[in-house]
């Protein structure tokens, strides 16, 4: 059956037309009020709120706006009775209530007693279980809010309202349900407040009131204003001798005593305070001191902490919750495995039970669902996070959505929420706390059904998806739900693999097929959007797609050599991003300034593309001769290359070819797991040079090559060394008197990369060519 059919089966008895006889309660016939909204005399400023927003909707709805009384007030009749109140109490209900340090009493009722309506939930700390109820309510009449804003929000026309009988207690799957905008993308305080609607809307919330262990609050525990003259010891030593004002030294004994007493301090001050959380500074933060240095235990590898400092840290976090343990054994001590964290200690035996852990393992694939068998990152972060969960009570995630680049292309994540959520509550997870951002079509559909899931982590995602499209786009809902679950299918079945902040090779993944195929569900879409706003939301898809397919038509021309033709489309997709902020700012948004020029974002690789051009197009030079696209490979696990002289032609045997616009991994270097070839491989080509380069400078040009360590021969002889070349920008090399005009040359590149790691990428990913500089 069609969600469609199933909405109406169930609205046909919960909510039944003036002509049913049946109906219990009548809020609205024909345009009229017939119910009251009805409060405590005192009541919450919840429940005020929730009366509010219940007499909006109804009356955007129906025409009919709802008086809203108090119980006093309320004779007799058709009531809705909004948090609790006397009456409530009086008809024998009762809602959710209290807040203990399980932090799992948060819920809400609907009820019908009679003629009387009852929506009532805990109110207790930040439990926002009566505005939810409302918001239930105003769902099951069909509302929704996909989007936060006008844009995303659906408010059907109807004119007569009526309630059937309901029995409803909810309570959510998951206790903590967050996904915060980080400054990635740009969120002013109007997004913020659009946000926290949309949070109250589809149950979610800003784990407000809780102290959390994000980046750098380790040094809560000890303030450098108060301590860091007095006790310089208990910071971390710098590789310079210096000691930091961020990190602590972990193996001093004076750093624990200063951190507990700080922590007792902070809970008898403040008794409802439940957490106190602390984490390091981001990145990969050690101390150089020598008790530290020995008590790492030189466990490397897989991007989990090169070392990993998991057995430094928790045994500290450990020794902490014990001590504070003895005198607020219901308090929390929460912290995060994150980057040099992720593993799980070693040495350090049983956790104290009131340690909670922010699982953060930034190093897995965001591609693929937990335990997929294609990919290795997945199956390690299933094998971490049941590990965690065995090891304490609490564990909450942090991930990442979107889980790549800065591109603000679509980042289809369904396929994985379907699977992650529901394993991540059998094995007891608290809830999430999710690194978003404020660009609502580079996500689309993943926080909606984020939300969804994380309240019922057992509704079927493609119905929500089939509700939304039909929903959202009318009559056009079965060409746009194919276009949905053609991206997803495709990024699911994708080899290639991402994590934060990693390119997507996404020409690899969207074929040019598959590209047509996506038009022709758009042009369908277009045709059969039967309302001016529903034609919008068809028009913002169409500009989302334009904006993919500009993408990918500025890598195939960077990958061809024409990096001005790359510059355009960059321009092209930045045209796209003013028009859909004309719409709405927050759906496709511009790069904040202050990262525009970080490779992974649209104007950092137009710069580098713009760059490249410079070198060609009489700006800075012109260009001499453009290498091949496909050059000869060949791994080189024994680091045999160099004796035997593979960066000569005809050497060795074996050879490839490879497609130098690429990384190797993406090109099937990888094992059935999805774990890449790591060390030493080698590149070569031959290439015509005209005679009229005779006499001129010289230099040759590499748009990128991901690397630790390489080296360049020129015409059999090795003419640069490189320990570490940066990866994300092009560079030179300056072949003048190397190069021989009117001849054929060759050119051989020994690439070194490390084995399995969180970036997955290694070797040649941008054109090769010779220039000459002015």
């Amino acid at each position: 059956m069609k969600l469609s059919s199933l909405i109406l089966t169930v609205w046909g008895v919960v909510f039944l037309t003036a002509s049913n006889a049946g109906a219990d309660v009548v809020l609205v016939k024909d345009g009229q009020a017939q119910s009251r909204i009805v409060l405590a005399d005192r009541p919450s400023e919840q429940a005020r709120q929730a009366a509010q927003v219940l007499q909006e909707y109804i009356e955007r709805i129906s025409g009919a706006k709802l008086a809203v009384v108090s119980e006093k007030e309320a004779a007799p009749g058709s009531r809705i009775f909004i948090g609790q109140s006397d009456a409530v109490r009086a008809m024998g209900l009762k809602a959710p209530s209290g807040f203990t340090r399980e932090m799992n009493e948060e819920g809400f009722i609907l009820k019908t007693v009679g003629s009387d309506l009852v929506m009532a939930g805990n109110e207790d700390r930040h439990y926002r279980g009566t505005i939810y109820a409302v918001y239930d309510f105003l769902d099951r009449l069909g509302c929704r809010w996909f989007f936060p804003g006008e844009y995303g929000e659906v408010v059907p026309k109807k004119a007569t309202l009526s309630v059937g009988r309901l029995d409803v207690e909810s309570r959510p799957s998951f206790r903590f349900r967050n996904i915060w905008y980080s400054g990635w993308m740009p969120a002013g305080p109007e997004d913020q407040a659009k946000l926290a609607k949309w949070y109250d809307c589809n149950k979610a919330h800003a784990l407000s009131g809780l102290s959390l262990p994000g980046d750098g609050t380790v040094i809560r525990l000890a303030p450098p204003e108060k301590y860091y003259d007095s006790l310089p010891q208990i910071y971390a030593l710098e590789s310079d001798g210096s000691r930091s004002r961020e990190m602590l030294c972990l193996s001093e004994p004076e750093t624990v005593a200063v951190a507990v007493k700080t922590v007792t301090e902070a809970f008898r001050s403040d008794p409802a305070m439940l957490t106190f959380g602390f984490g390091p500074p981001d990145g990969h933060p050690l101390c150089h001191c020598d008790r530290c240095q020995k008590g790492l235990l030189g466990f490397t590898g897989k991007g989990l902490g090169e070392p990993s400092l998991s057995d430094l840290w928790f045994k500290f976090v450990n020794a902490v919750a014990k001590e504070v343990k003895k005198e607020f054994p219901d308090r929390w001590i929460l912290t995060n495995g994150y980057a040099n964290r992720v593993r799980l200690p070693e040495g350090v035996g049983k956790l104290s039970d009131n340690i909670g852990i922010q699982s953060a393992v930034i190093q897995a694939c965001t591609l693929h669902p937990t335990g997929d068998p294609k990919c290795w990152q997945r199956q390690d972060y299933e094998e971490l996070l049941t590990q965690w969960t065995q090891e304490i009570p609490c564990v909450f995630v942090y991930d990442y959505d979107p889980g790549k680049s800065l591109d603000n292309l679509p980042f289809p994540a369904l396929h994985n929420l379907k699977r992650d959520l529901p394993f991540l509550k059998e094995k007891g997870v608290w809830g999430f706390w999710t690194e978003g951002q404020n660009a609502w079509m580079t996500t689309h559909l993943n926080y909606y059904i984020r939300a969804r899931l994380m309240w019922d982590v057992k509704q079927n995602v493609e119905s929500l998806v089939e509700d939304y499209c039909e929903s959202f786009y009318g009559k056009a809902a079965g060409p746009v739900e194919r276009y949905i679950w053609r991206l997803e299918d495709a990024v699911n079945r994708s080899p290639a693999h991402a994590t934060w902040g990693m390119d997507v090779p996404w020409n690899t993944i969207y074929s040019p097929a598959m590209v047509r195929a996506l038009d022709s569900d758009l042009a369908a879409a277009d045709k059969m959007a039967d309302s001016p706003e529903r034609r919008l939301h068809v028009r913002m898809l169409r500009l989302v797609h334009r904006h993919m397919k500009a993408y990918l038509a500025m890598e195939e021309a960077a990958a061809e050599g024409d990096f001005a033709g790359a510059v355009a489309k960059a321009g092209e997709m930045l045209a796209v991003r003013d028009e859909a902020a004309g719409i709405d700012p927050a759906l496709i948004p511009h790069t904040p300034e202050w990262c525009r020029d970080s490779g992974f974002t649209v104007e950092g690789r137009r710069n580098r593309y713009r760059d490249l051009s410079g070198r060609t197009d009489g700006s800075q030079g012109g260009l001499v001769a453009l290498l091949p696209r496909k050059w000869e490979f060949k791994t080189d696990p024994g680091e045999d290359g160099q004796i035997y002289r593979w960066y000569l032609p005809g050497k060795g045997i074996g050879w490839k070819e490879i497609d130098t616009a690429l990384y190797w991994q993406a090109q099937g270097y990888q094992n059935r797991r999805g774990l890449g070839y790591g060390g030493q491989a080698w590149y070569r080509t031959v290439f015509d040079v005209p005679a009229g380069a005779k006499g001129k400078p010289l230099k040759l040009a590499f748009g990128g090559i991901y690397n630790q360590g390489l080296w360049i021969w020129v015409n059999g002889l090795l003419i640069d060394r490189r320990p570490s070349q940066d990866s994300s920008r092009p560079f030179d090399v300056d072949v003048t008197g190397h190069i021989k005009p009117g001849q054929q040359n060759s050119v051989a590149v020994l690439v070194n990369t490390p084995s399995a790691s969180r970036s997955e990428r290694s070797g040649l990913y941008r054109r090769a060519f010779l220039w000459s500089p002015k």
